[in-house]
């Protein structure tokens, strides 16, 4: 998992039947060696532009959907409200 800001939404009038419903964010992770990389995650939480989220990619982002045949690579999986510094 990896956090992340939400940036802006992504419009796509024509995708894979599998997609259609789902709503995408472009979203640019915080931290770490990917730090300032873009990714397009599906929103299934209703994630707000500005927001930080939490992002799984990969298999456990298809485990989502219940389904290995849905071509997500990233799901925005929780909202951050707050931050702890140790």
């Amino acid at each position: 998992m990896i956090a992340a800001k939400v940036i802006d939404s992504i419009w796509s009038t024509r995708k894979v039947d599998r997609l259609v419903g789902i709503k995408f964010m472009l979203v640019e992770v915080l931290g770490g060696t990917d730090a300032g990389r873009l990714l397009i995650a599906a929103d299934l939480i209703n994630a707000g532009i500005g927001e930080r989220v939490i992002v799984s990619q990969g298999s456990a982002a298809r485990q989502i959907f219940d389904q290995d045949n849905v071509p997500i690579d990233a799901v925005i999986i929780g909202i951050i409200d707050a931050e702890c510094t140790f």
